[in-house]
């Protein structure tokens, strides 16, 4: 407990100064943050002096302006007064100037002290209201400011004055005129000769100073009168109650004026200065402090880990020892250790038992491995190797042991041998039992004459039986460790690309078996016909092909006899549709020369006939396009068409049979600009079989539809009914020929069975598919796609 007590006081001292030197680290950024926004207070401060500084000139030299402007002129008349008002920009929101007179003494010629001065002209008229005409006398203030501009010889401002809602004070420049030559006056050189003055609004003076100063920075303006009692003339604070954390006041005189500035900071001022850099500071401290603490806690904690885990080690490996020993002489195999000469250092237990049953009665510690087991070489390389031992006592039969050598050396580098025995004599005898039944299967096969292969995908290797290298005329070579690969150069050539194609879509899980017939070439012309089917056995867990297993069979004569069947078929097929040409011929003329014949009898056995013929031919012609389709004989010839004058047509040529059950056909029509690729007598029979079996299968009174929908460079044509649907044990085999649904449903509505396989055929031999989707008592749709193309059938039609 004492070295955890330490770590504890380390870590507390620890704590304590980290915890000092974070809030140390917040004081010192609250400072430096405060100092830095105190800093950019007072440079917006000078900024507005400067900028108060600037205005005051600008006013200044206006006022002078308009007294040189007075004295340079003879007689200046109330439209000069306008001309040079507009000319310096007066009342037009360039200045805070309201307006710019000139006042003057009522008898210049009297005492130069008078004091009756009247305006007598004002710029603009209507900027100041009935001041025109008066004196400065009505005015105390304007009287007292103009009394002292003219004894100063200074110009001068008066107190801000209300008027008309608005505060104004009145700027006022005494003019005097050059003596004549050899005059002078006591004072001053020069005649006094009247006052230029202008009117300032008071509020626009200190507002707008510089860009931003209305949202970071206050300014309220302070005046004193006379009795030293301070006013605000409209220069009150925009934050009435808002306390600034940073404020500057100052006095300040200028043209005769007393004035106080008090500055303060704005709640935008305030809300844009880094105030939380303090707490982010503070925050990284303790960040920083607890990641220290961690550390340093890792840290002084590794030693007591490391010397635990060294104790704990200790213990484990001493517990394994004992575990490995206990495993040692437990284990079913027997196991001995020697020395490099043969003397036994150790066996376990099984070891023990092993030697007790050959009849050792004592233990074998100390002996030589020699004496016990002869058939033993230790000197011989490391590894596995069989010996014949005498047969245990009581029985007859010898075993035999597998021993598995290793050598090794110990720590003091001295050799240990160490010794594995297995019996393995009842293996054995299973082992030849199982080559027994190989070579019966393999009897078996022979006598069926199909060659058996077993392809090893992953080394490129194979093993085929001596029927497959007789069907296939390949030799027997001990060179060649994959056999299979060499029956290409066998197989004809017209037909290795079909072998190749199966093979490859079996190996990469597209098909699940590998199904395909070729020829295979037997003497110089001679040609067999081989059938080859084969699965994988053995996948990788990436879905990787492993091992394939398959049989081929010699099916010339089965080959043959197929041939001569749908040589036989076809020929019969011929044979039949000339005299049921004939047939239909004739009853047709007379269904025409019954149609008015009384006896109802006759007139219903020629319908019977005429439909049954017509039954027959399209049986034979079914039976016709399905040799074509087996012989390879039928013949597509794609080329863009409209598929709305397709559909359009189709449904006209059904529209007779869909009346017959009672059906309508509803048409939803592609635009007019779709066009497809495909054969276009091909798709008509495609699309009219669907149609006939739609119309056939639908309830009366409903409406078999047909829409086509675009899907990428693909077109789906759809058919769909409201029928009683297909069954669940149909829907597998309802693309195959011959297949129909339940014999009832066949006799009542006829039909083949040959029509959907045939359409599969056609379908997928104009780069297509086909399928369905059907739920029972409900909706049935079947559909068929082909490509779509951009190519105007009429221009292919022209080139």
């Amino acid at each position: 407990m004492i070295i955890p007590r330490k770590l504890a006081h380390f870590q507390l001292i620890t704590l304590c100064v980290c915890l000092g030197l974070s809030f140390l680290f917040f004081f010192v950024a609250r400072n430096t943050v405060h100092v830095q926004a105190q800093d950019r207070f007072h440079a917006l401060v000078d900024q507005g002096l400067a900028a108060m500084g600037q205005r005051a000139e600008e006013y200044g030299r206006t006022l002078d302006g308009v007294g040189g402007f007075i004295a340079a002129s003879d007689e200046v008349t109330a439209q000069d007064m306008l001309t040079y008002a507009a000319s310096v920009h007066v009342a037009d929101g360039s200045y805070v100037l309201d307006g710019i007179g000139f006042a003057m003494p009522d008898n210049l010629e009297a005492d130069s002290s008078r004091t009756d001065f009247t305006v007598r002209h004002m710029a603009p008229l209507n900027a100041f209201d009935g001041m025109l005409g008066n004196i400065f006398s009505d005015h105390p203030d304007f009287l007292a400011t103009a009394i002292a501009a003219r004894d100063s010889n200074q110009t001068l401002s008066s107190l801000p004055m209300e008027h008309g809602g608005k505060w104004h004070s009145l700027l006022i420049k005494p003019i005097f005129l050059p003596l004549a030559s050899g005059e002078s006056t006591p004072d001053r050189e020069g005649s006094f000769f009247g006052f230029a003055f202008a009117m300032l609004d008071v509020p626009e003076i200190f507002r707008d100073l510089f860009p931003s100063q209305k949202d970071l920075i206050n300014l309220e303006v302070s005046f004193y009168r006379s009795d030293s009692t301070a006013f605000q003339p409209g220069t009150t604070s925009a934050y009435p109650d808002h306390v600034p954390q940073f404020s500057y006041k100052r006095d300040h005189y200028g043209y005769g004026q007393r004035m106080t500035f008090s500055w303060g900071s704005t709640p935008t001022f305030e809300a844009a200065q880094p105030n939380r850099a303090k707490w982010i500071v503070l925050g990284l401290s303790l960040v920083i402090t607890t990641l220290i603490l961690v550390i340093q806690s890792v840290i002084l904690k590794r030693n007591l880990t490391i010397s635990q885990t060294v104790a704990d080690k200790t213990r484990e490996l001493e517990t394994q020892h004992q575990e490995k020993r206990s495993i040692l002489e437990n284990a079913m195999l027997p196991i001995i250790s020697v020395r490099q000469s043969g003397e036994i250092l150790h066996l376990n237990n099984a070891a023990r038992r092993h030697l007790n049953a050959a009849g050792l009665t004592k233990d074998a510690t100390g002996d030589f491995i020699q004496d016990h087991l002869p058939q033993v070489d230790i000197y011989r390389a490391d590894g596995g190797t069989k010996i014949v031992v005498p047969p245990l006592p009581g029985t007859n039969e010898p075993r035999t042991l597998e021993v598995e050598k290793n050598t090794w050396l110990t720590a003091d580098r001295e050799t240990r041998i160490t010794l594995m025995l297995r019996d393995i004599t009842d293996s054995q005898r299973r082992a030849h039992k199982i080559a027994e039944t190989e070579q019966r299967w393999s009897l078996a096969l022979s006598s069926a004459h199909i060659g058996v292969f077993d392809m090893d995908l992953e080394n490129d290797t194979s093993v085929v039986s001596d029927t497959w290298r007789e069907i296939m005329q390949c030799p027997a070579d001990p060179n060649r460790p994959n056999p299979y690969a060499s029956k290409m150069q066998h197989i004809h050539p017209d037909d290795i690309a079909i072998v190749e194609k199966s093979e490859m879509a079996c190996i990469n899980g597209m098909t699940d078996r590998a199904e395909a017939r070729f020829r295979v070439r037997v003497g110089r012309d001679n040609w067999r016909w081989i059938k080859s089917d084969a699965v994988v056995v053995e996948r990788a867990k990436d879905g990787t092909a492993l091992r394939m297993l398959g049989i081929q069979i010699d099916i010339t004569e089965t080959y043959k006899l197929e041939q001569m069947k749908h040589d036989f078929v076809a020929t019969v097929s011929h044979e039949l549709r000339t005299p049921l040409t004939s047939i239909k011929g004739a009853l047709g003329l007379l269904e025409a020369q019954t149609k008015d014949n009384t006896n109802a009898s006759a007139v219903r056995l020629v319908q019977i006939a005429s439909a049954n013929c017509d039954r027959l031919v399209a049986l034979v012609n079914d039976i016709l396009d399905m040799e074509k389709i087996n012989a390879g004989s039928m013949s597509v010839a794609s080329r863009p068409e409209k598929l709305g004058d397709i559909v359009a047509l189709a449904a006209e040529q059904v529209e007779p049979y869909a009346t017959e059950w009672k059906v309508e056909i509803a048409v939803a029509p592609p635009a007019p600009d779709h066009h497809v690729l495909t054969d276009k007598n091909r798709i008509m029979q495609v699309l009219t079989n669907l149609l006939s079996n739609a119309c056939k299968f639908a309830y009366p009174d409903t409406a078999v539809t047909v829409t086509a929908t675009p899907m990428g460079d693909m077109t789906r044509i759809s058919v769909t009914n409201q029928g009683n649907g297909i069954s669940d044990e149909f829907r597998e085999r309802i693309f195959q020929p011959f297949s129909q649904a339940e014999a009832s449903n066949t006799r009542q509505r006829g039909g083949t069975g040959l029509g959907l396989n045939i359409s599969r055929h056609l379908v997928e031999a104009m780069g297509g598919e086909i399928g369905f989707d059907s739920v029972p008592g409900e909706e049935t749709v079947f559909w068929f796609t082909c490509p779509s193309t951009d190519e105007d059938p009429d221009v292919a039609m022209v080139a």
